[in-house]
C-alpha cells in the first residue's frame, strides 16, 4: 500500500508540476518577445523532462534493489549532461530562440527541480 501511494504522490507531483509549466508557458507567450518566450518555454519542458526521467529512474532503482546504485545514478547524471548538452547544441544552431533567455531560463527552471528533487528526497517520497 505503501509503494502505490508513494507512486500515486510522485506522479501527481509531475501532473501538477506539467500544468504549472504548461499555464506558465500560455502566459509567456502573450507577455513576451516570441523568441524570448518560446525559448523560456523549450527550457522549462526541457527542465521538466530531466526531472521526470530522474524521478523515474530513481524510483526504479530502488524497486529493483540495484546492488550498485551510486553506478545507475552517476550513469544517468552523465546521460543528463549528454542530452542537456545536444539540445543546447541543437539550439544553437536553430538560431529561433533568444539563448540568453534560454540558458538562464534553463538554469533556473533545472535549480528549481533539483530542490523539488532533494525535497522529495527528504521527505522521503522518493526513496522509501
Amino acid at each position: 500500500m505503501t509503494e502505490e501511494k508513494n507512486r500515486i504522490n510522485i506522479r501527481n507531483i509531475l501532473i501538477y508540476t506539467g500544468i504549472g509549466l504548461a499555464l506558465l508557458a500560455a502566459v509567456l507567450y502573450f507577455l513576451l518577445s516570441q523568441a524570448v518566450s518560446i525559448a523560456i518555454i523549450i527550457s522549462s519542458f526541457l527542465a521538466f523532462i530531466v526531472f521526470a526521467s530522474t524521478l523515474i529512474f530513481y524510483r526504479w532503482i530502488l524497486l529493483n534493489k540495484a546492488k550498485n546504485a551510486i553506478k545507475y545514478i552517476s550513469l544517468s547524471f552523465l546521460a543528463k549532461m549528454v542530452f542537456i548538452g545536444a539540445i543546447f547544441y541543437l539550439i544553437t544552431k536553430i538560431e529561433m530562440v533568444n539563448i540568453i533567455a534560454f540558458v538562464i531560463s534553463f538554469i533556473v527552471f533545472f535549480t528549481v527541480f533539483l530542490y523539488i528533487e532533494v525535497l522529495m528526497i527528504y521527505k522521503k517520497l522518493l526513496l522509501k
